[in-house]
């Protein structure tokens, strides 16, 4: 039986209003997504050993953490996860993004939104493919029996 969803995304946004619109335009594009309104919320979560493909989210948040910080700490700590940040009113400045994390002004057209999402998804998978893959080369994964 296959996944119906395509992917996992974590998205970190403190406006309701706004997680609730892009949850579902995610969801609608077959997205398995967990909402967090914060930065602390969203490293609840990735320390639960929750395997998120994707990390979507807002630079500014409540006091704390703010987006390009919880990016880079998400980034060093699980580096198999994508990441996406968007914000309205901020532009990253140099440094301000880990190394392969991309940027979305918002707003941002749903179709933008959905094929940027599905890109990061598909590169996260097939790089946990090949970390597989080669565990299994090394040795360092056994495979399970199959009773017959």
């Amino acid at each position: 039986m296959s996944n119906p969803f395509s992917g996992v995304v974590l998205l970190v946004e403190d406006e309701p209003l706004v997680r609730l619109v892009t949850a579902d335009i995610l969801i609608e594009a077959d997205f398995r997504v967990i909402e967090a309104a914060s930065a602390d919320e969203a490293l609840t979560v990735m320390n639960a050993g929750v395997e998120v493909d994707v990390l979507l989210s807002d630079v500014e948040m409540p006091p704390g953490v703010n987006g390009y910080a919880l990016a880079r700490q998400v980034h060093e700590l699980w580096p198999g996860t994508e990441i996406l940040i968007t914000s309205g009113r901020e532009w990253p400045q140099a440094g301000d993004l880990p190394p392969g994390a991309a940027f979305l002004a918002k707003p941002c057209p749903s179709d933008t939104l959905v094929s940027y999402v599905q890109s990061a998804v598909e590169r996260a998978q097939a790089a946990r493919v090949a970390r597989a893959e080669a565990d299994f080369a090394e040795g360092t994964v056994v495979p399970f029996p199959i009773a017959i």
